[in-house]
């Protein structure tokens, strides 16, 4: 049997390992050995837990009673955590340890109420956060009450939500026990935490001081607004005071417990610290803090008759990287930048190599001018051409001040080196097929203008070839874009085919200066398919834009706009919900694999799957899924994986809808083609006995009208066989990232094992002419700048960090400079919203009007947040966030316009979306019930939430 002495042991003991006296236990110590003002007291170390258990035969019990339940679909552990805690209540302990207690707390001077605090073996660990999952009991006095407040302590390592985390975690059960810490309380007059870095901004030059009246537990526990003073760390001065409504304070009841009583008002004014005792602390922490090796700490703290001392000492989990400072938005000059094309569908800043050669891909896929020169951001643009510019690592189109002078000067040219040409050679070229041989030949910058030449004299008002021309838009209503066309005979076959030669490749047995040949045509074959793209989004975009804006001229008094029309037809993005429902039904309709489905934590679920007897064929079509659709991208930077690299989003979500079924698709799809139709029908009535005037760009200018049901059915249909083709193509962007990436992190091991970086995924922070000057060097002639890569591409890493909590600007500069363009909201994908209003602008793209509540996702590593029959509020969509929207019945985004991945998604579900709000993810709240009026383009905040 242990002496007394082993069942428990001194706070400051320096036998203080994690598994001896957990987390708490172990910084206490480590605070006492720093000569800090710790109250005093005694542990109860984690082998008498263990003991404990073993003595009452309860391991096995306990455990077997930590198999959740499934309750309304979702996991929980709470009938578990009473049964188990009744196992702790109806146990004794032995004599020895009583005794041992007993001594300990004798020894205390005066037998003082004392506080009885959990520490567990996996607690207040920097990489996990167990805060306020175990408990704490305040003011307890005499043997017996803390006898059995540690038994209580004991149990809380079974608390619901103590399980449900280290379930979660993949923490195992049969590994954790329970230290107990017991300290004279201290009778505060004012307590609280301090953060000795800013846990919001992540700013490493601010410390933090929340406080209030009475113990601290009012302020761990969320329990009371306190005081907040923001401190500078080196001058210790007081930057900031918020006093708190600081309405009530716990203290304690007597000898045994604590009460909330009611604070003055006269009282709830003042400020609960002085300038001094701000000092003192913000000098104490800073101390605590290089105690532990610099890392930023969480401290709790309680002053009594002035005296202060520390209660306990945490690292801050999940803090920010610092944010940047002294940086600005700097303009390029003669240019104006905007949110818009592919900046759309990169919302963080790019990675380095990403930059390097995607940007530089896109220039090379451009036709320009002899002797024009790449010079990255700075390049200039020529005509319709496209260059993508970065700052502080966001992309912007790059649109010049004087491009539409420039434009008119090069096709005034055209016209007058023009000879004539017969109507029969103005029809066979208007209506051939074969006009464009590259997607680059828009423009003829050095030759005799070819067939582009002859659709402008085509398009010359007042001539016969005007009715040429008539005729061609009336063809061209019932006809797919060039650029569609192209698209599916040529282009895509094109752009898969240079794929091929990088699949299947055994990586090890290549060399180095092969892989980043892979990287390099596979970025080439990439940045070649957006301007394949550019073509089809841009015909997408004019139908839609034209017919909305014929219904906003002729119609206005409708409502009507053109996502009524466009809404609810067949795509890849219903054929994945399609797909996705059929798994999610399968598992549904077998009892085992749908609890095994809830129960599982999601990163462990394939792994799950494949070992149960029943889930190989589950697994098989998740495999067949994701390689179907797992190409599919995130972000368009390829610093980011492919879902099918991580599927950790669409299990998330193949999980809810195991759970949650919502409504049925096919029903679904009805209502909004019935929806579709309604409108249809009323616009026909509506423009039968109509005509309309037309403006300039209208094929019928040279008349003055024109029947109006004819224009709206000319302008539908074109819209209605283009619009389609964008999401189509879309669905292939980033493909080539499932092939480059593995090449990648293959190059980025091997750089790895020549100790040029830290680990594989750094290959993307480093820039292309390093990679070809490391891949050039000799081993025995060492260059001396690779042995700086490991730290540049850290450093850069850490920046892309500090950059991406950036809000970037709609545009640069914010005032308007180009003259040519009007307004030059034709550009904007981005509203300016100011913070502090109850309504958020944005663009209307997906009509109707619904209140409900806001599911904020940020990030793919957000998914699980995503709540059924919510409005999914996030800073944009691309055709991997589309398995939200079967949960989604509104839409709300940062970034997007019209023809947005949001916008055209939102109206085949038929919900009512706003996008490019600039700000709506940083004014919405996770929770918080909106109005989104996909109408008018407004997001309304109806109330707030705690």
């Amino acid at each position: 049997m242990p002496s007394l002495g082993t069942y428990t042991v001194p706070l400051g003991t320096s036998d203080n390992a994690i598994d001896h006296v957990g987390g708490k236990g172990r910084s206490l110590s480590k605070l006492i050995e720093g000569g800090f003002d710790v109250p005093a007291g005694f542990q109860v170390p984690t082998h008498v837990y263990l003991e404990f258990v073993a003595q009452h035969g309860l391991q096995d019990r306990i455990l077997a009673l930590t198999k959740p339940s499934i309750l309304e679909g979702a996991v929980s552990f709470e009938d578990a955590s009473l049964n188990i805690a009744q196992l702790f209540v109806t146990h004794e302990i032995s004599p020895d340890l009583r005794a041992s207690i007993d001594v300990a707390y004798q020894a205390l001077s005066g037998e003082p109420p004392v506080a009885v605090r959990s520490s567990a073996n996996a607690e207040d660990l920097p990489n996990l956060s167990f805060a306020g999952q175990q408990e704490t009991y305040l003011n307890v006095s005499g043997p017996e009450a803390i006898i059995d407040a540690i038994k209580r302590c004991w149990a809380s390592l079974w608390t619901a939500q103590a399980m449900n985390y280290r379930h979660e975690m993949g923490i195992d059960h049969s590994t954790v026990a329970m230290c107990v810490v017991v300290q004279a309380m201290v009778p505060s007059d004012v307590s609280g935490v301090l953060f000795t870095a800013n846990p919001v901004t992540g700013d490493r030059s601010e410390m933090i001081v929340n406080a209030s009246f009475g113990l601290g537990e009012a302020v761990v526990s969320g329990q009371v607004s306190p005081d907040l003073y923001v401190m500078d760390r080196q001058t210790k001065r007081l930057i900031s005071t918020t006093i708190g409504e600081k309405a009530k304070q716990i203290v304690s009841n007597g000898q045994q417990g604590t009460r909330i009583e009611d604070i003055d008002e006269r009282r709830r004014a003042e400020g609960s610290l002085s300038e001094s005792l701000l000092n003192q602390l913000t000098v104490n922490a800073e101390s605590v803090e290089q105690l532990f090796n610099g890392v930023p700490q969480d401290i709790e703290w309680a002053i009594a008759d002035n005296r202060l001392s520390l209660l306990q000492a945490r690292p801050i989990t999940n803090l920010p990287v610092p944010p940047l400072k002294n940086f600005e938005w700097a303009e390029i000059p003669g240019a104006q930048l905007y949110k818009r094309m592919a900046s759309e569908v990169m919302p963080e800043p790019l990675s380095p190599l990403f930059e390097d050669l995607y940007l530089k891909g896109l220039y090379d896929t451009q036709t320009w001018p002899e002797d024009w020169e790449w010079k990255g951001s700075h390049t200039r643009n020529f005509l319709s051409n496209f260059i993508i510019a970065t700052v502080n690592g966001y992309a912007f189109q790059a649109i010049y001040v004087n491009q539409g002078e420039e434009s008119r000067r090069h096709w005034e040219a055209v016209r007058k080196a023009q000879s004539p040409v017969p109507w029969y050679r103005v029809l066979q070229i208007v209506f051939s097929r074969r006009r464009t041989t590259t997607p680059t030949a828009r423009v003829d910058v050095n030759g005799d203008g070819g067939a582009a030449r002859l659709q402008l004299l085509a398009r010359t008002r007042g001539t016969s070839r005007h009715w040429i021309w008539v005729l061609y838009h009336w063809w061209r209503a019932f006809a797919k874009a060039d650029a569609v066309t192209r698209w599916q005979q040529i282009d895509l076959p094109d752009y898969l085919s240079k794929l091929e030669p990088w699949r299947g490749i055994d990586l090890s047995q290549v060399n180095q200066q092969t892989l980043l040949d892979g990287i390099e045509a596979l970025t080439a074959a990439e940045a070649r398919y957006w301007q394949v793209l550019r073509g089809i989004i841009g015909a997408a975009k004019m139908s839609d834009q034209t017919l909305q804006n014929f219904l906003v001229n002729n119609a206005e008094e409708l409502g009507l706009s053109s996502g009524m029309f466009l809404s609810g037809f067949a795509s890849k993005t219903l054929e994945a919900e399609v797909d996705m429902r059929k798994i999610a039904t399968t598992i549904r309709n077998d009892s085992e694999l749908c609890e095994l489905t809830l129960i599982t934590p999601v990163r462990r679920f394939l792994d799950a799957l494949r070992a149960h007897s029943k889930g190989q064929g589950i697994a098989g079509d998740i495999d067949r899924y994701l390689l179907r659709y797992g190409q599919q991208v995130f972000n368009l930077d390829f610093v980011e994986p492919t879902l099918a690299e991580d599927p950790i989003p669409f299990l998330t979500n193949l999980k809810a809808m195991v759970r949650h079924a919502g409504l049925d698709l096919d029903e679904r799809q009805q209502a909004v083609a019935k929806k579709r139709r309604t409108k249809w029908w009323q616009a026909v009535g509506y423009f039968l006995p109509r005509r309309v005037a037309v403006n300039e760009t209208s094929p019928y200018a040279a008349s003055v009208s024109t029947f109006a049901l004819l224009e709206f059915y000319r302008l539908f249909r074109t819209a209605r066989i283009n619009y389609p083709y964008r999401e189509e193509a879309i669905f292939y962007m980033g493909k080539a990232w499932s092939l480059l990436r593995p090449i990648a992190l293959e190059l980025g091991s091997r750089f790895v094992a020549a100790s040029l970086l830290e680990k594989p995924e750094d290959i993307f922070y480093l820039r292309h002419e390093e990679l070809i000057r490391a891949l050039d060097a000799r081993p025995d002639q060492p260059v001396a700048e690779l042995s700086e890569l490991k730290q540049r591409a850290s450093a850069r890493h850490r920046l892309r960090e500090q950059r991406k909590r950036l809000e970037q600007p709609a545009a640069i500069p914010k005032e308007n400079q180009l003259k040519w363009a009007s307004s030059g909201k034709s550009f904007d994908t981005i509203k300016v919203n100011e913070y502090g209003g109850e309504v958020i602008s944005g663009f209307a793209v997906s009509p109707g009007c619904v209140t409900g509540v806001a599911s904020l996702i940020m990030s793919p590593d957000e998914f699980d947040q995503m709540q059924p029959d919510t409005i999914l509020v996030c800073p944009l969509t691309t055709p991997a966030w589309t398995q939200l929207f079967p949960y989604a019945v509104g839409l709300v985004t940062d970034i997007g316009s019209i023809t947005a991945h949001g916008s055209i998604v939102a109206r085949e579900y038929g919900i009512p979306a706003v996008l490019g709000t600039g700000n709506g993810t940083r004014i919405i709240k996770h929770g918080q019930r909106i109005t989104v009026d996909g109408d008018r383009g407004t997001v309304t905040l109806v109330d707030d939430v705690d």
